[in-house]
């Protein structure tokens, strides 16, 4: 095919696939005699890939590494990429998502009073720029994808500290397992599964499980290790799921990789996919009355303990119903279930 046969088949701009073959995404023949470009049915093939993918969000320069990768064989950078991509995604998703939340605000405000209030403007705009921050500045310090392969020789140390033993490691997530109580075709989900050891036991409790882990090296572990949990590249902040998806929801030492503000924002997208009457089980370093400041005393920085009054009252201010139990002086499980 010519170029304007090729662009007319897949309604694609001339213009659009000569840009692609200036990228080095495509490379047509050359006719001997008059120089015209002629496409191959793999060209079509490629070419189709490419603007699919632009469809998707994919800048030209990702979509050329993602093509090398692809004509490489490697499959695994590819879903790599294709992850990465989703997560972004439902990170900008979940940030349009709190300026429309700011927009509602601002907009009963003025119905309420008749007029636009400048100190109401600049609240709910240094509240907005505040979330926008905490969601945008986490990063992971602890270099999850670098433990990765060691992780499940030490769990307890690598992922708690010196604030957990292994035995109690194993108690946390019985515990979890045995008040979420999954039932015969349940969805659920783990928040930062690491290698998949509560996922597994709770798919092992007939739930069909979903995960998330921030680290790709963590997920493909858990891969391997339970093939039938069906893993995704994301965080708490921004849960690649849709609203109202879970019947339960579990986290199990992941939460105090977070600050308190995205806490409460891991909280809230918590909330958002879980389905009326579900339940929740959070696992982690947490205190009540002794502070974290405490915490950071005992030599294991980096990591900031959930204030378990303020986890409370956020579950209670939801309209969830709570038990709790202490394993530890740091280490605490609560569960919660949603009123309605």
């Amino acid at each position: 095919m010519k170029i304007n046969e090729l662009a007319q088949k897949l309604h694609i701009t001339p213009r659009a696939i000569r840009l692609y073959e200036s990228k080095g995404l495509l490379s047509p023949t050359r006719g001997e005699e008059n120089g015209y470009r002629y496409y191959s049915d793999h060209d079509a093939w490629r070419l189709q890939t490419i603007a699919s993918l632009r469809e998707m969000g994919l800048s030209l320069e990702q979509i050329k590494a993602l093509m090398e990768k692809l004509d490489q064989g490697d499959s695994a950078s590819v879903h790599h990429y294709l992850e990465l991509q989703r997560m972004a995604l439902y990170e900008k998703w979940t940030r349009w998502k709190h300026v429309i939340g700011t927009l509602d605000e601002l907009i009963e405000r003025l119905e309420t009073k008749q007029t636009l209030v400048l100190d109401d403007l600049f609240q709910l705009s240094g509240d907005l720029q505040h979330i926008h921050e905490s969601v945008s500045t986490w990063k992971d310090t602890w270099e999850f994808d670098r433990i990765a392969p060691s992780f499940d020789g030490s769990p307890a140390l690598l992922s708690s500290g010196s604030s957990l033993s292994q035995s109690e490691y194993e108690t946390v997530l019985d515990f979890i397992v045995q008040w979420v109580a999954p039932k015969q075709g349940e969805e659920g989900l783990d928040i930062g599964t690491g290698t998949g050891n509560l996922a597994g036991r709770l798919l092992h409790g007939r739930a069909s499980m979903s995960a998330i882990d921030q680290s790709k090296e963590m997920l493909a572990r858990c891969r391997e290790k339970y093939p039938s949990i069906a893993t995704k590249l994301g965080n708490a902040l921004a849960l690649p799921f849709l609203d109202k998806q879970f019947s339960f929801l579990v986290s199990a030492f992941a939460l105090h990789h977070l600050d308190a503000k995205q806490q409460e924002l891991a909280l809230a997208e918590m909330n958002r996919v879980l389905r009326p009457n579900g339940r929740i089980c959070i696992a982690g370093l947490m205190y009540d009355g002794l502070g974290g400041g405490a915490f950071e005393k005992e030599g294991s920085s980096g990591k900031h303990p959930i204030d378990r009054a303020k986890l409370l009252r956020w579950f209670y201010e939801h309209e969830y119903i709570t038990v709790q139990h202490a394993v530890n002086e740091w280490i605490h499980v609560v569960y919660a279930v949603r009123k309605y």
